[in-house]
């Protein structure tokens, strides 16, 4: 407590005339201790490297990937390259729409939800289910995996097209899923196929079989190949309805991509994975897959994700 005691005034004859001061006292009841401890400040060395096989090593990299998670960006994730089951951080999984894809069938709604909880339970990774997010948003720009799917025919924008390419020059990746996958040549294949030639032309746009040693089927765990989808699926009416289903037995053994360098920016995948990753049981390989295109989307060198994380590393590395 501060306390003015009664005022003392001076007067005297000067040049400037009267002078007054005011005094101040502190009451003798208060007691004001100004020693402090130390303080003491540590600092650790992160080092960055853009090197496949020695990509941010957990035991020698010490990024808070949890204190990262602002909203920011919509996944990070860093992986021990001796032991590729050591991955933490988080990621935001969620179903991309456009002003004409609306995948509203039962299985769009249960896909992500069950892989999210794959992720959650079999990883180190914290996943979350997140909004829909429509593909000509600026959201895209901080989202290092989309999911695609579709079982109809449907047309992007010429916005959506224009961002759909440059999300994936800049670094993004997409899992385009058939949902219509027991039809051959099937409205929704077509339209699905369409998308990366119209977003980035005829040229880059173009599909390539992904081989089964690429890493997309080793960075977490080990497939010979992709998994058996929905693509045998074929409905007991079949032949009622005269549709041109696949032949029991003939299945895809390969997925295709489409490459920008050596950088794989997208999957399509004729198996239907949406309505198994769906399924309530029995879709272990499937979902297990699903957490290999998660994690690879997110460590491949040049993705979103992995631009952040050397941004992160080589910044505290410089300080």
């Amino acid at each position: 407590r501060l306390a003015m005691p009664a005022t003392r005034r001076l007067s005297g004859a000067s040049v400037f005339g009267r002078i007054e001061t005011f005094d101040y006292a502190v009451d003798t009841d208060i007691q004001i201790d100004l020693q402090t401890g130390s303080v003491e400040f540590s600092a650790a060395r992160v080092t960055g490297t853009k090197e496949p096989e020695k990509r941010i090593a957990m035991r020698e990299e010490l990024l808070d990937l949890d204190a990262l998670d602002t909203g920011k960006y919509k996944g990070l994730i860093i992986q021990d390259p001796t032991d590729r089951r050591k991955v933490k951080g988080f990621v935001y999984l969620g179903t991309a729409w456009a002003t004409d894809l609306e995948p509203l069938f039962t299985s769009a709604a249960k896909a992500i939800p069950n892989l999210v909880d794959a992720v959650n339970a079999q990883t180190g990774i914290t996943a979350k289910v997140d909004a829909h997010l429509f593909i000509d948003s600026q959201e895209l720009f901080r989202t290092p995996f989309i999911y695609i799917t579709a079982n109809e025919a449907f047309e992007l924008t010429d916005r959506e097209k224009e961002n759909l390419g440059e999300y994936m020059r800049r670094g993004g990746f997409v899992f385009a899923d058939n949902a219509n996958s027991t039809v051959e040549f099937s409205p929704a294949e077509a339209s699905l196929r369409q998308i990366f030639r119209a977003s980035l032309g005829p040229h880059q746009g173009q599909f390539r079989p992904i081989p089964n040693s690429h890493p997309l089927y080793h960075t977490f765990y080990d497939f010979d190949g992709p998994p058996v989808g929905s693509e045998l699926d074929v409905p007991s009416i079949a032949e009622q309805w005269g549709v041109n289903y696949r032949i029991l037995g003939q299945q895809s053994y390969r997925l295709e991509g489409v490459f920008l360098g050596n950088r794989l920016v997208a999957v399509y995948s004729d198996k239907g994975y949406v309505h198994k990753w769906a399924e309530n049981h029995g879709n272990a390989p499937q979902l297990r897959f699903g957490i290999n295109v998660v994690v690879f989307a997110l460590t491949q060198e040049g993705s979103i994700a992995q631009q952040q994380i050397d941004y992160f590393s080589e910044g505290d590395a410089g300080e």
